[in-house]
């Protein structure tokens, strides 16, 4: 008995840690975490690879494909001011590889958020909003209002990674010698990695993020595990139908159905 409760209880905190911690923060421990995980993620080693990133190929049963399986189904968290002027009048991705669209594969952040609700029930907006930007390695200064679903062809997907192909479950450390992928629509990958990888850690101007580089955002709000959502970048001039576009707490509220 007295280890069926033991058991019932590491459960419990790995399942509260996977979802976040139902504590107030102030914004001087915000910083801090944000800072720490921008620190740590400059760095990444051996010990850092997930082997389980989500893997873009049928035998994933978790995603979303339209009809005839051409398309499968992305999101992309945004605010209303940018999806006005970026997304929603247009059917394309920038041409120009420095304005990158950024996207998951649905329904991994919705799981999440999801379940934060359903663990928290009376969690409030800024509550999930936060939980939400600590998963997928973002500033908690920053504002989100809805989610984008969008079906797009997974040729037009790549992971940022130095193998950016999407059909396995993890990412490596270094290029392969000799060998610089070929990434749609962006020339000379190995510099375009490069300068992902300074733009977001060390930019003065652009403000800085915790990227991995190893496929997957830096999670700073769970103590168990930095591992967060499966990440992957629509390459430029890629084309895009918008299936759904709907506010933060609606999409995280309700059930999703394939």
């Amino acid at each position: 008995m007295h280890n069926k409760i033991a058991i019932s209880a590491i459960a419990l905190i790995t399942v509260s840690s996977i979802f976040g911690c139902a504590t107030t923060h102030t914004q001087s421990e915000l910083d801090k975490k944000y800072q720490a995980a921008i620190i740590d993620a400059a760095q990444v080693s051996e010990a850092e690879i997930s082997k389980n990133l989500y893997a873009v190929n049928k035998e994933n049963k978790d995603l979303i494909w339209n009809v005839d399986g051409s398309k499968i189904l992305v999101a992309t968290w945004s605010s209303k001011n940018k999806f006005d002027k970026h997304i929603k009048q247009n059917n394309r991705t920038s041409d120009n590889a420095k304005f990158l669209t950024w996207v998951t594969l649905v329904p991994q952040v919705h799981n999440l958020c999801h379940g934060y609700i359903e663990q928290k029930q009376k969690a409030t907006k800024e509550e999930v909003d936060l939980r939400l930007k600590q998963y997928l390695g973002l500033p908690h200064t920053n504002e989100y209002d809805i989610f984008v679903e969008m079906w797009v062809s997974p040729k037009d997907l790549f992971r940022p990674c130095v193998d950016p192909e999407i059909h396995d479950t993890r990412c490596h450390l270094h290029f392969e010698e000799g060998n610089i992928p070929n990434v749609k629509n962006i020339k000379e990958y190995d510099e375009f990695y490069r300068n992902l990888y300074y733009g977001s850690i060390r930019s003065k101007t652009k403000g800085v993020f915790p990227w991995t580089g190893l496929g997957y955002t830096h999670d700073w709000g769970n103590p168990l595990s930095k591992v967060g959502a499966s990440e992957y970048i629509l390459s430029p001039g890629s084309a895009y139908d918008i299936k759904e576009v709907m506010p933060t707490m609606k999409y995280c509220e309700m059930d999703y159905a394939k």
